[in-house]
């Protein structure tokens, strides 16, 4: 077969939108529905060999191994800017990138839970995982971002392990609890409820259940999951389509579900409200994305509502009292990045590699099959013998050419690695199986 070496060197790119550069509604029209659908744009953008999309409710980011460099930078940034084309001149400011150093660093970082609007929060290490295990379920990813995910998620549990980076309230649904305690003093004796049994509406209910003596209701879609949470907590399961009947005299409703759609309306909360026990307020907590709660409920009387953009100061709040530990975990994702970018580089020269060990050990297997016809009637034993000396002769010629060609690839000498393909004629040359 052909076996292409000496290829131009790929680009490991990362294009996005976050919560530091963007408030909710560029976020929410910035961000994929269908992941299906997402990947194949992804795809189609100019040079693509790998992608990993990340989409949670702070950030939309893709990370992208490509030949094309600046020509596929272009194209990502195009990509996200189009999605949230309904303010131009926003989503322009918005969207960040990185190439290389830049991009690993930022995945890492990522992982290690210093990019999220929580500093230190425990989700986001799952996140970056998932969103890795969906590309390669869809073959979106490939060898390049297998090492650097893997790689990551590893760092994120050691700046966790090694760190106290994560002591508090580490996510976004205790930072919403948190803000909900600050509203009401006290939330011992209010009735919570909580819409999604996901990831953060387990989270908010865990964190609720620690600070309420009432039990706490919990809504899901599938009921059976509403079920398992509540009978976990000691709280009550409703059924989704009966949670106006909670809410008719609730005082906080957490929503995170991952409905494409408004679950609470203008019109649904104005008639809950005239159907309130008392004219306390309902205080509403939207860190869904999309957003499951109508903006226009605003203007309801004894309504507030609270999204992510309103949990920044509990965030900065955070920030401050962990500085040490992020410095801490700063450095420790600056020792793992110059070892990633290493193993990065030497991985470069993989193809031209495989492409030589196959090459020799084609030979040797000839030429072992000459002698041994040669030498006539040999015992296995005998065979044997001749066969490992064989291989110790490739392994001790060849293992210094190998480790040199790796060295020149970490040092970025690209002249040395394509004068070792030619020298060693790996260009595009057929290799015998």
């Amino acid at each position: 077969m052909t076996v292409p070496t000496g290829a131009k060197p790929l680009d490991i790119i990362n294009v996005r939108i976050t919560h530091k550069t963007a408030r909710v509604p560029l976020l929410e029209a910035a961000s994929f529905k269908d992941k299906a659908d997402a990947y194949a744009e992804i795809r189609s953008l100019d040079g693509v060999q790998e992608s990993v999309l990340i989409q949670t409710c702070n950030r939309v980011e893709l990370y992208l191994v490509s030949e094309h460099g600046d020509r596929t930078v272009k194209s990502a940034v195009g990509l996200l800017e189009n999605r949230a084309s309904a303010d131009p001149e926003e989503a322009c400011k918005a969207v960040e990138w990185g190439v290389n150093g830049e991009a690993l660093n930022h995945l890492l970082r990522v992982a290690s839970g210093l990019e999220s609007m929580v500093v230190g929060e425990d989700q986001v290490i799952n996140q970056v995982w998932n969103a890795y295990l969906e590309a390669e379920k869809v073959k979106a990813s490939g060898p390049v971002l297998s090492l650097l995910f893997n790689r990551a998620v590893n760092v994120g549990r050691r700046v966790r392990r090694e760190t106290k980076l994560s002591k508090g309230a580490v996510s976004v649904g205790s930072a919403a609890v948190e803000l909900a305690e600050n509203l009401l003093g006290s939330l011992k004796e209010k009735k919570i409820l909580v819409m999604g049994a996901g990831e953060t509406g387990t989270l908010i209910a865990k964190a609720m259940a620690r600070r309420c003596l009432n039990p706490i209701f919990v809504a899901n879609r599938t009921y059976e999951r509403a079920f398992r949470l509540a009978e976990e907590l000691g709280g009550k399961a409703v059924m989704f389509d009966k949670f106006g009947e909670v809410l008719v005299d609730a005082d906080v409703v957490f929503c995170s579900t991952s409905a494409p759609h408004y679950l609470l309306t203008k019109e649904l909360v104005s008639w809950l409200l005239s159907a309130r026990h008392n004219k306390k307020e309902l205080i509403v907590i939207d860190v869904s994305n999309p957003r499951n709660v109508e903006e226009a409920i605003r203007e309801l009387p004894y309504v507030k509502l609270y999204n992510i953009d309103d949990l920044t100061s509990i965030a900065e709040h955070n920030k401050a009292e962990r500085q040490k530990s992020v410095e801490e975990a700063q450095g420790i994702v600056d020792e793992e990045l110059r070892a990633l970018e290493y193993t990065v580089k030497a991985n470069s020269v993989g193809e031209t590699v495989a492409t030589l060990l196959s090459r020799v050990e084609g030979s040797r297997q000839r030429e072992l099959g000459k002698a041994l016809n040669l030498l006539g009637e040999l015992d296995e034993r005998q065979k044997k013998i001749v066969n490992d000396l064989t291989c110790i002769l490739l392994k001790r010629t060849f293992l210094p050419v190998i480790e040199n060609l790796r060295l020149a690839a970490q040092n970025e000498d690209t002249e040395v690695v394509e004068v070792a393909a030619k020298l060693l004629e790996l260009h595009n040359n057929t290799v015998e199986n």
